[in-house]
């Protein structure tokens, strides 16, 4: 990969997106179609659930199988969350979002572009 510009080496790393989220039932089909739809291909969501009691966790699994949901029996709050989710991310790249957060198509390629 040395011989390679920089972007098209890149290409080929993993990204990871985790997704704190806390009884955010309403947001999360939104947010999760906004990833669905990103320009960038090589990516992995990780929901992580707060202890949700809203049914955030199996709206998630029937209309999003391709996130992988770690389900935390109580609210460990917004740091000790995100980094559960970082432990299991396997991309070389880690971007942290909201429950409530819709990001452009190209949002993650150019991310990833500007590394």
């Amino acid at each position: 990969m040395e011989n390679l510009p920089k972007f098209q080496a890149r290409v080929r790393c993993k990204t990871s997106v985790v997704v704190l989220n806390r009884n955010g039932k309403t947001f999360l089909s939104l947010c999760l179609d906004s990833l669905r739809n990103q320009s960038w291909k090589n990516f992995e969501v990780i929901l992580v659930d707060n202890g949700s009691v809203d049914g955030s966790v199996e709206f998630v699994q029937e209309h999003f199988p391709e996130v992988q949901v770690i389900c935390l029996e109580k609210n460990l709050g917004f740091c000790k969350g995100n980094n559960i989710g970082i432990r299991q991310a396997k991309g070389e790249y880690i971007a942290l979002l909201n429950n409530d957060t819709v990001v452009d198509p190209h949002w993650l390629e150019e991310l990833v572009r500007a590394l």
